[in-house]
């Protein structure tokens, strides 16, 4: 799959020296990372690295011990999740969350009244709105589950859920997407899909990518950042990260090579 040029795109994300600590444990070491308008920025690394304490920290989940994070520019280091995804951060979980008792429809409607162009009456319902209800079948179809749209959360297969709950994110609008593993837990048709839904949201959205699937990240990457023990020890092209001793040692061995 070839790789546009986004060396001239607007930084979305600009992570600056962050630093955590848990104790004597250093979660986070002095990491820099940002990621560009139009690009897919993968970040990887083994358990233990640190990459879910760097994404709860870009959340806002976890207050860093020092360093800054902006988005478009503007620094939210000290902003509550909520306010960040009002300026423009989505996020899919390691762990879907999805209401289980709400069809798929709902889901994404849900969301859209939250998102930063609705407005409701305390006396209106959402569920009979018909345009709240073609914005959200609109989702449904951009991640290929529009036919799906009646069937509650339950009901649907582990790699529809995952379709979902991009769908959810979508509905607010993001310029960044934090993309949190997923393909955890899908086969390789399931993955082989969603890798391809995610191709094509390229130019549309920055994309934080969180995966262990290293095929997908070779085929979906313009970059890609390595985290070990809270350090970042390499950012580059997919090429770059293949050849790099140090990374190959420490993560990817032989095999992909």
């Amino acid at each position: 799959m070839g790789k546009q040029d986004n060396s001239a795109g607007e930084i979305l994300l600009d992570v600056r020296g962050l630093r955590k600590s848990f104790g004597a444990v250093a979660a986070t070491q002095d990491v820099h990372l940002d990621v560009r308008a139009g690009e897919i920025h993968a970040l990887i690394g083994p358990n233990g690295a640190g990459k879910s304490t760097l994404i709860a920290q870009i959340c806002g989940e976890i207050r860093p011990d020092a360093g800054e994070i902006r988005l478009a520019g503007r620094s939210v280091t000290a902003m509550q999740p909520y306010e960040r995804a009002r300026l423009g951060l989505g996020r899919s979980f390691q762990i879907t969350q999805l209401c289980q008792e709400y069809t798929a429809l709902e889901n994404v409607m849900l969301s859209l009244t939250v998102g930063p162009r609705t407005i409701f009456s305390v006396w209106s319902d959402p569920r009979r709105d018909a345009g709240l209800i073609e914005r959200a079948l609109g989702w449904l179809d951009e991640v290929g589950l529009a036919h799906r749209a009646d069937v509650p959360v339950a009901d649907l297969a582990h790699g529809e859920r995952r379709q979902l709950e991009l769908a959810v994110a979508l509905a607010r609008e993001p310029r960044l997407l934090l993309l949190d593993e997923p393909m955890a837990g899908m086969g390789p048709e399931e993955s082989a899909r969603m890798t391809r839904l995610l191709a094509s949201m390229r130019e549309r959205y920055g994309i934080l990518l969180v995966e262990h699937d290293m095929d997908a990240v070779f085929a979906l990457a313009d970059r890609i950042s390595v985290l070990v023990y809270g350090k970042l020890i390499f950012t580059g092209t997919c090429e770059e990260v293949r050849r790099h001793p140090e990374v190959r040692s420490a993560y990817l061995g032989d095999t992909v090579c």
